[in-house]
Order: C-alpha cells, then structure tokens, then sequence
C-alpha cells in the first residue's frame, strides 16, 4: 500500500514538473516573439497589399485564420510570412486582432489598432482593414507628391555638385601646374579657384566625415523624442517646403479624423489617434491640447479660431476654413462631411503647389549649375587670356 501511495505521489510530482516546465516553455516562446516582431517592419507598398489582400478575403467570408495562411502560403516575403506566423500564432491562443497587431508598433500604428478595436466588436474586421487600406494609400499619395516635387532638382543638383567636385580635385590641380610652370599672373577669381582645390585635396578625408557626422547627428536630431519637436517645427519654417509639409499634415489629419468620426469613434479619441497620424510632433503637441479642451467642456471652434482677436491674426496651425468648419459642426453635428470636403480641398492645392514647385525649381536649378559651371570656365580662361596680352 505504501508503494502505490510512493508512486501516485512520484507520478503526480511529474506531471507537477512538466505543468510548469510548458509554461515556463509558453512564456519563454511568447518573450522571443515580442523582442522578434517589435523590430519587423513592412514598407508601405507591402503593407497595402497585405491589408487588400486580407480585406478581399474575409469580405469573401474566408475564416481569419484560414485568410492568412493563404496570403502566407501565396506570398513570397519571409518577413510577411513571419508576422502571419506570430499573428496566427496569437489567434490560437485566443488574443485579439488588435492585440496581435500590436506586436509589431513599426508596421500597425495607432490609428490601425484604434480602427481594429472597434470592428472587432461588431464582428466586421473587414470593414476595418479597408479603413486602414484607404488611409496607407491616401499616405503614400501624399508622400510620392511630395517626394516628385524635389526629386529632379535634387537629383540635378547632386549630379552638378559631384561633377564639379571632381573637376576640382582632379583637373585644376593640373591646369594649376601648366600656369605655375608659364609664370602667368592669375586673376582673383582663378587664383580662388585653386585655393579652394588646394583646400579639398588636403581635408577631403575630414570633410567626409564631417558630411557623415552631420547626417547622423541630423537623423539623431529627427528620431530623438526630445528634439524631434524642433526638428518638426524647422521644417514647418523652410523657405520652399514650408507650405507643402504644411498642407500635407493638415490633408493627413482631416482625412484621418473624418474616417474615425465616420466610423463613430469619439471626438476625443479620434483626436488623440489623428495626433499621431500626422507625424509631426509641433504639431501632435497642438493636436493632444485639444483632447485636454474638450474634455474639460470648452467649444472645440475656440482653440481653432483666431490667435489674437484684436488683431484678428489667424492660427498658425490651423487654417479659417477648418475652424469654420468646425464651428458649422458645432450648429449642424455634420462634421465628417466638412473635414471630407477639407481634405479634398486640400489634396487639390497640394497638387497645385507641387506643379508650381517643378515648374518653378527647374529653372532656377539650371541657372544655379550653369552660373558655376561658367565661373569655373572663366577661372581656367582667364589666365589664357592674360598669357595672349603678353605676347
């Protein structure tokens, strides 16, 4: 009797052991992809795919689970099979889709997981991947206006400057030889010239890395949570680009706060998610102060309105037409038909402006290139010019 008592006892000691042992295993497993999937990322092109394909399918009332195992199996993206494996992984063990998606901050942001969430309760997740679809699609929109717009100048400008960098180093070096050799006077202008070749082939090396230390200190500059405020709010102040980012931010925050509204998200909490939608810390810092205003009961038209009332000077963050807008919703409560009417508007003039920019940019980058290539000629003639007048 003793014995059997000895083994139920060793039996159940075990299975005690092998209990923890697979939870210890889960936890460990759960741990690896947390760290895996927090640095996964998808471009934008990847990620609408993604979203259409899975919204084609469950709006084919495909199963969740049985959806992404096709796209896995269909795709050819290891890292899109690997966050499908973690999401499918996820699902098996009851979690929620927003939840899952959370995993992976650099792919699904806040504005996705605040759509999902909602969704999820009615039990239409397909309506909330089309969402989430519409918006990455109204996003690179923007993005690839802004992007063409200083494509070519920046592509001409590039070019010239290696050119010209090359032919500083390399071939007035040797023109400087035949006019030494000559003995010719050389004008101020030649004579800066080869100062200035004299100067990058003895620091070409630290002015590399001068070039490398500030790209990175810019990026640092850009990423950092402390100082990306500034760096948002100097780009709001830049001569060209100023009002092109700016109508950029206000398209992308219209356009993201009438979809939220639309689909009855609260007012504060649309605001809060738009706030990191437009990716602009100057800014989402405006944006979450309206949060904090209509919370404590004050008019939203009020922060929007004008500055200064004595003077009547406008919002710097906000145009008349969104404040108007606003307040007519405050009278009429139909405020996501407004900001989708805003938002268009908004999305005409920037492709208006990024016309106007080509059209504009193109010429005064050639004049640029043209006044140094024609400075540099002058350079090399001038002494030419000198040694004739001698003979």
């Amino acid at each position: 009797m003793v014995e059997y008592i000895c083994i139920v006892i060793s039996i159940l000691y075990k299975q005690k052991l092998m209990i923890n042992f697979s939870e210890i295993k889960e936890k460990i497993v759960t741990k690896i992809k947390d760290l895996k999937s927090n640095n996964q990322k998808l471009n934008i092109k990847e990620k609408i795919n993604f979203l259409d394909q899975f919204g084609t399918l469950l709006n084919s009332w495909i199963p969740i689970t049985s959806s992404l195992k096709i796209i896995s199996f269909q795709t050819k993206n290891k890292g899109l099979k690997s966050i499908i494996e973690t999401i499918l992984w996820d699902i098996n063990k009851w979690t929620s889709l927003k939840d899952s998606f959370s995993r992976f901050p650099y792919i699904f942001k806040i504005f996705d997981l605040s759509i999902i969430e909602m969704w999820e309760l009615t039990w239409k997740v397909w309506e909330a991947i089309d969402v989430i679809k519409l918006k990455e699609e109204k996003t690179k929109e923007i993005k690839s206006k802004i992007i063409w717009a200083f494509v070519y100048p920046s592509i001409i400008i590039t070019l010239a400057l290696w050119m010209i960098t090359i032919f500083i180093i390399y071939v007035i070096p040797k023109i400087t030889d035949m006019y030494k050799d000559a003995r010719v006077n050389l004008p101020i202008l030649t004579q800066s010239v080869i100062n200035i070749s004299d100067f990058l082939q003895k620091n070409i090396i630290y002015i590399c890395l001068l070039i490398i230390l500030f790209i990175i200190g810019l990026y640092y500059f850009k990423t950092n949570d402390k100082t990306k405020i500034y760096f948002d709010k100097f780009t709001l102040k830049l001569p060209i680009a100023w009002n092109l980012i700016k109508k950029k931010i206000l398209s992308l925050f219209t356009s993201s706060l009438w979809t939220l509204l639309k689909n009855w998200v609260i007012i504060n909490k649309s605001l809060e998610v738009s706030a990191w939608v437009v990716n602009n810390d100057y800014y989402k810092k405006e944006i979450l102060k309206m949060v904090d205003w209509i919370s404590a009961w004050e008019d939203f038209s009020k922060l929007l309105w004008i500055e200064d009332i004595s003077s009547w000077k406008e919002n710097i963050f906000f145009p008349l037409e969104l404040a108007s807008a606003v307040k007519i919703w405050e009278q009429t409560w139909r405020l996501p038909d407004l900001l989708l009417k805003i938002s268009n508007k908004y999305n005409k003039e920037m492709d208006e402006t990024v016309k106007n920019l080509s059209t504009a940019i193109e010429p005064i980058v050639i004049i640029f290139v043209w006044i140094i290539i024609w400075t540099l000629i002058m350079a090399i003639m001038l002494p030419f010019f000198n040694m004739v007048n001698v003979i």
